[in-house]
């Protein structure tokens, strides 16, 4: 029998912030103001991060990185 969901892979939000460097604060930000698309974990007050999320993480890992760096950045 085939289920009918369909595996996809998802990060928390620890994960996020260590794998693209970027603070758990600025993250939940993004996520409240509705730039980063989460999905509630079913059995606690966890949020996930779908795949599809990703490129936006990358992008605002970019952002903060050329921020250190001391480049002109612009939003």
């Amino acid at each position: 029998m085939k289920h009918r969901f369909r595996a996809f892979s998802v990060l928390t939000v620890k994960q996020a912030s260590e794998r693209f460097g970027i603070p758990r604060g600025t993250i939940y930000d993004y996520i409240n103001r509705g730039k980063i698309r989460v999905i509630r974990h079913p059995l606690g007050h966890r949020v996930l991060i779908p795949e599809e999320e990703l490129p936006k993480l990358e992008a605002i890992s970019a952002f903060y990185l050329a921020k250190e760096e001391g480049e002109e950045v612009r939003p």
